[in-house]
């Protein structure tokens, strides 16, 4: 698997922008980027996070009813921080700023759930077209049992 930057990007998609748009840019401090059209009823707000991109998705029509998938919270390094802030915005979603370097996080991290600790784990680290991603992949995607506010695996 060849990835196209070492950074991983973030997306969520609300129809509740202008609060959103409000709590991402004011509360957690990122900086718009530029708004990409998607596709008719749907644009894209593009924010920086230290090469990662947050991209928060308006959908003009109502967000279909599906089961929340198993992104549980957003973790954002922030370079002068001394202590981790838990925010939720106003969708609900969990997103922590961590003083840069805390729980191994230098940009940005995911959270998650997964119905299988250990086939997510081998999906992770033994992908065998990984090539030289692999050690990348182990720095930012640590995967653990024991990890703060783990809801556990099957």
């Amino acid at each position: 698997m060849k990835l196209a930057k070492a950074q991983i990007d973030f997306g969520l998609c609300t129809n509740n922008i202008d609060p959103l748009l409000s709590f991402w840019q004011t509360d957690v401090g990122l900086q718009l980027d530029h708004v990409l059209p998607v596709r008719r009823g749907q644009t894209q707000h593009r924010h920086d996070a230290l090469g990662s991109v947050i991209k928060i998705n308006h959908i003009v029509k109502g967000l279909p009813q599906t089961t929340p998938s198993g992104y549980r919270e957003l973790l954002i390094a922030r370079p002068n921080l001394a202590h981790p802030q838990r925010l939720t915005d106003p969708d609900g979603n969990r997103v922590t700023l961590l003083p840069r370097g805390n729980e191994g996080a230098n940009q940005i991290g995911i959270r998650l759930t997964v119905r299988n600790l250990d086939a997510h784990r081998a999906f992770l680290y033994e992908c065998p077209r990984a090539g030289r991603t692999a050690n990348v992949r182990r720095r930012c995607f640590p995967c653990r049992r024991d990890a703060p506010n783990f809801e556990g695996a099957t």
